[in-house]
This record gives structure tokens, sequence and C-alpha cells, in this order.
């Protein structure tokens, strides 16, 4: 029912001097009595949404009662005289990041990386956080399936390009999985001389906008300016203050731990005002937290369920789906509040039928 003149009145008269439970009583009151302009009573909960809605509730400038000044100044007696440190909570912003790993292309999630890119259209940077291929012929596991690494390189080169015609800057991180193609030359025990000519580092070749055909042959040289891969160390790259990587290691089953453990690794490496934000891919895991004033996520993957997830080694447990967003300002320091991982669910096996 719609609040009457009369009862506003009651309330906004006595809201800074009575609970809202005597303001309640105080409204049955004269409903009781009759008078016009209160036609029913008001539950505690009825005038706290009302106080809510209309916003007239200000408890800096209008204590709510009594007890507010008592907890200022308790508060205020005890009042650490220690520094308070701000972080993460600036509202400006500046640049916005999308940030997708562990696409293990042909196997990634291309419905839902479209429904992000829309989403997120207004980004300013995408990152490939590692494990873009998945390099499966090239895996020592187990395979049920002959994939070509032509066809994983077309389509990652396909996926690269339309970020880089819709997007500022695309930046490539590479993955343990990348890595695949190099390891497998290697394996070959033949000298770098060799086996150089045969440029098996495919995410350079894709930043350096190699168009291959089914042959693989060169058919085009694309100018990808604003695609950035750094070969030195490609396993991670800043941007801004935020540190995007994926490692090959420090592998857990719970989410956060392979975060915390790289805030050790990069605090030991670089000074601290060089980053403030670490986005890990490799983990399969969603997660966010802030660890020693560092925001820290486990940005989830990008592809559906891989058959060796669900070996009865039990190492790899229930892998998430999900991506990253990372905001930042005009002097690239992270908005700690907005940023987050987006969990999109995860991939399980199918259920067994009773076998008898």
């Amino acid at each position: 029912m719609r609040w009457t003149a009369e009862e506003e009145s009651i309330l906004i008269n006595n809201l800074g001097e009575l609970s809202y439970t005597e303001i309640a009583e105080l409204i049955e009151r004269k409903y009781n009595e009759r008078l016009p302009g209160f036609p029913t009573v008001r539950t505690i909960a009825a005038i706290r949404k009302k106080v809510s809605r209309d916003q007239l509730l200000n408890i800096q400038n209008n204590p709510y009662t009594k007890a507010w000044e008592n907890i200022v100044a308790i508060a205020e007696e005890y009042r650490s005289k220690s520094a308070h440190l701000d972080m993460g909570l600036n509202t400006s912003k500046e640049r916005k990041i999308l940030s997708f790993s562990d696409l293990h292309i042909p196997f990634f999630l291309w419905e839902e990386m479209k429904l992000a890119l829309n989403t997120h259209s207004d980004a300013n940077v995408v990152v490939l956080n590692g494990d873009i291929l998945d390099a499966y012929i090239f895996s020592t596991f187990s395979k049920s399936k002959r994939i070509a690494a032509l066809k994983e390189y077309i389509s990652a080169f396909d996926l690269v390009k339309i970020l880089s015609e819709n997007f500022e800057s695309v930046v490539i991180v590479s993955g343990n999985h990348d890595y695949r193609t190099s390891r497998a030359v290697q394996n070959t025990n033949l000298d770098k001389e060799a086996t150089q000519i045969l440029r098996p580092d495919l995410l350079a070749r894709i930043a350096n906008g190699e168009e291959l055909n089914e042959f693989a042959e060169l058919i085009e040289k694309h100018s990808f300016s604003n695609v950035f891969y750094d070969k030195h160390e490609p396993w991670y790259t800043r941007v801004g203050k935020t540190i995007f990587c994926h490692p090959s290691g420090f592998g857990s089953a719970y989410p956060g731990a392979t975060v915390v453990k790289l805030l050790d690794h990069f605090t030991n490496r670089m000074s601290d005002v060089d980053f403030d934000s670490i986005v890990v891919g490799h983990t399969h895991k969603v997660y966010k937290g802030v660890v020693a004033g560092k925001l820290l996520i486990e940005q989830g993957a990008m592809a559906h369920s891989l058959p060796y997830q669900f070996k009865p080694d039990l190492r790899f447990k229930n892998a998430m789906n999900g991506y990253a967003v990372v905001y930042q300002d005009s002097n690239g320091n992270t908005n700690f509040n907005d940023s987050t991982s987006v969990y999109l669910g995860s991939h399980l096996p199918k259920k067994k039928k009773v076998l008898i």
C-alpha cells in the first residue's frame, strides 16, 4: 500500500531520533486511533524498505539513533595511529583489459568467447594468456583423435587476426601447451643450428602475421603492428601494473594456491612498485583475492573437457571455465574492485550407466 503524506511525515520527522521499532509502534498507535492518513500498520521491514528506496537515511549527517554517536566515539577513542594504505579504489577507468587463457584450440569454447568479446567490446587490450594452442599431436598423453597441428595454427591465426582488427592491442603469452612444438623438435636431439630453420615457436609466427594455407605455405604476411609477443621469457608479460602469466609448474588442486606462489616469485624479481596485480592462466581455476596488497586472479579456462582430465590418477580436479577483466587508470594502476575473474561454470564427464 502506498505511503500517505501523514505516514511519511511521521517517518521523516522521527527518523533521526527513534528506532524503526519505535516508529512502527507510533504508526500503529495512530492506526488504532483511526486517525486519517493511517490506513494500515507498518512493519519494521516495510519501514526499512521505504528508507532504503527513498534514501532517507544518511548515517554521517543524520545519525539513525544516539547509539551511532556512541559507536563513533568509541571508534575514535581506539582509532589506529598507523597509516591506512588505499589500494585499488580508484574510480576512473582509463583502460580495460580482457584476458583469455587455456583455449586449447581446437577445444576452445568459441560460443562463450564470442559472447565475452561482444559483452566487452569496449576493451582496449585483449590478452591471450597462454595455452592458446593445444598442440595435441605433440602430446605425450594417449590420444583418441588425430588433429593436424596446421589446423590448430590456422584457427589460432584467424582468431588473432579478428582480435587485431577489432581491438586496439592484442598481447600473446605462451603456455606449456604452446611449448609442445618446440619440445618435440628438441627431442629429436638435433642441434639448434639444425632445427632453427623449422621455427617451431608457432606463436611467434602468428604474431609475425604469417598466414598459412592448408599446405603450410605462406600466402600473406600481415602487418600485425598492434599484436605483441615477447620472445624473451614469453610465459609472462606486463600491461601497466598487471602481470599476465602462464607458468608450466606451480600446479595445485586448490584455487588461489598457484597465484600466491607466483606472488613470491615476482616479488623476488621485481620492485614492489612495478606491479600491483597478477592474472594467471594454466590452473583452470577461478579465484580472486588480495594478498600483501596485490590483487591476485586465476582466470579459469576457455576450453571444454580434455580427455586426460579424467584419468584415475586424480591429478586434475574439476576444471573451471572463465576469463578475466582488468581495469586500470591512466598510470597503469589496477582497480581492485572492478577487476575480476568471470566464472562460466565447468565441464564434467558424462556419468556412466549401470553396468549390470
